[in-house]
């Protein structure tokens, strides 16, 4: 990585001194549990998938015990003094992980530090002042720790089988080809002779296939370098989230989409076990296919022509207005439909995504607003916007035997869901195009209220 200039983090006066005064309340609640804990030999037959030697090792060995709840939250950390067993746990260690969240939203330091390395480093403070080993303040160490670790990183978040000829933009998140040339230049640090060898060159093509070809969002982001990933993963699921509103995925609740961060592609696989005899004579394994198995933005942006470049300037700009930003967290709402394999899953975002736009609240009735409005959306002619109502009527019917009576959506209602999911579609792509001429949610209403009385 490139030489870069050195973040520099200072805090305020009045903060530091508060950080200082928090941090010697926690030195003095430390407590003991007794003496060290010996190891147990477990007699669980795990099968090991491989062997680590101190060769492998690389840089210090270090060894953090922690207790969680039921709930996998993290309740206790201890380490051994003097053959007891000595740190925080309950009230005493929610106060150490209140302080981290005081320190993760400091203004130097605010959306570039991840709360487990705050957690980290604050412990490593607490424990060495305590074990004597050093002297200067806990904000002054976390400053400079943050100091060091905070670095401008460029990430790519490859998505899974998602394919284009040209690079785009949605917002700030950039669209690139993992091209083979790129992956030819990482992969040329394994030293020949190893990627020659079956195994290595099996589990290189492996792991090319898997990426090779697809495009990634490309981000740029000043953090810690866990938190940096964090911010790339969430900013990639949020640009894929849009791009998927291009695909033909959304007009149907027979298909499921794929295209997600690699990792996160909502791939399923069924195994069964064939016994004759009390005897497994077969095990079969198979992909439940549910949705294309890959996608090229080429075709949707063919078929729609403009939506792309309207998603990214609506992206960029989506708190420029309050109806913009409506539009924005409602297209993001709809985006979890085409990845949801359950139709009554779909159902919900898609119903939740439409209501929340074009229902001004609880006290109006929804099925008839709700068609009446999408009607004059995209109806074109008194047949269309007829044809609209009665889908929203019936579609709701279907909707109401499984949210108020639990029957399942008949196969013959599939049409009835799929016109209603389309016409959703249809109707969030109206007003992608016309943006511009609403400041509110309140004005569109207005505005489509005057419409059915024109």
């Amino acid at each position: 990585m490139k030489n870069q200039e050195r973040f520099k983090v200072e805090f305020h006066p009045h903060a530091e001194a508060r950080f200082i005064e928090l941090a010697q309340e926690a030195l003095k609640s430390v407590r003991s549990f007794g003496s060290a804990r010996s190891s147990s030999s477990g007699t669980a037959e795990i099968h090991p998938v491989t062997n680590i030697t101190a060769d492998d090792v690389i840089g210090e060995v270090r060894v953090v015990e922690s207790s969680s709840n039921l709930l996998l939250e993290e309740r206790g950390r201890y380490w051994t003094s003097n053959g007891l067993r000595v740190g925080w746990e309950g009230p005493e260690f929610d106060a150490i992980k209140d302080l981290v969240r005081k320190f993760e939203n400091a203004t130097p330091i605010k959306g570039r530090i991840s709360n487990r390395f705050l957690l980290d480093e604050t412990l490593n403070w607490l424990t060495e002042t305590l074990e004597a080993k050093r002297s200067d303040t806990l904000p002054e160490h976390i400053a400079e720790r943050c100091s060091s670790e905070i670095r401008e990183y460029e990430i790519w978040v490859p998505v899974y089988r998602t394919y284009s000829a040209s690079d785009f933009a949605i917002g700030d998140v950039e669209f690139k080809t993992v091209s083979k040339a790129l992956l030819d230049q990482w992969y040329a640090h394994i030293p020949e002779d190893e990627a020659k060898n079956p195994e290595m060159a099996q589990w290189i093509n492996r792991k090319r296939a898997r990426i090779q070809g697809s495009i990634a969002a490309r981000t740029r982001i000043k953090a810690e370098v866990n938190k940096a990933r964090e911010i790339a993963q969430s900013d990639a699921s949020e640009a894929v989230g849009f791009l998927r509103f291009l695909s033909p995925v959304n007009w149907t609740c027979k298909l499921v989409s794929h295209s997600l961060p690699v990792g996160k592609e909502n791939t399923r696989q069924a195994m069964e076990l064939f016994i004759e005899d009390d005897s497994v004579k077969n095990v079969v394994e198979a992909s439940i296919e549910e949705g294309p198995p890959g996608w090229n933005i080429d075709e949707a942006r063919h078929t729609s022509p403009g939506l792309l470049e309207a998603l990214h300037k609506l992206t960029l700009n989506r708190n420029a207005t309050e109806f913009k930003s409506d539009l924005y967290a409602t297209i993001l709402l709809h985006s979890r439909h085409s990845i949801a394999a359950e139709i009554p899953h779909k159902i919900v975002f898609v119903v939740a995504a439409i209501e929340s736009l074009v229902i001004r609240d609880t006290r109006e009735p929804i099925q008839k607003n709700l068609g009446e409005r999408m009607a004059f959306i995209i109806g074109n002619s008194l047949a269309e916007r007829k044809d609209v109502v009665r889908n929203v009527e019936e579609f709701y019917i279907v909707r109401s035997a499984f949210f108020h009576h639990g029957r399942l959506v008949k196969s013959e209602e599939t049409d009835i869901v799929d016109k209603f999911f389309f016409n959703v579609w249809f109707c969030l792509c109206r007003l992608l195009f016309q943006v511009d001429q609403y400041e509110t949610k309140d004005k569109l209403l207005t505005v489509l209220e005057d419409r059915k009385l024109s």
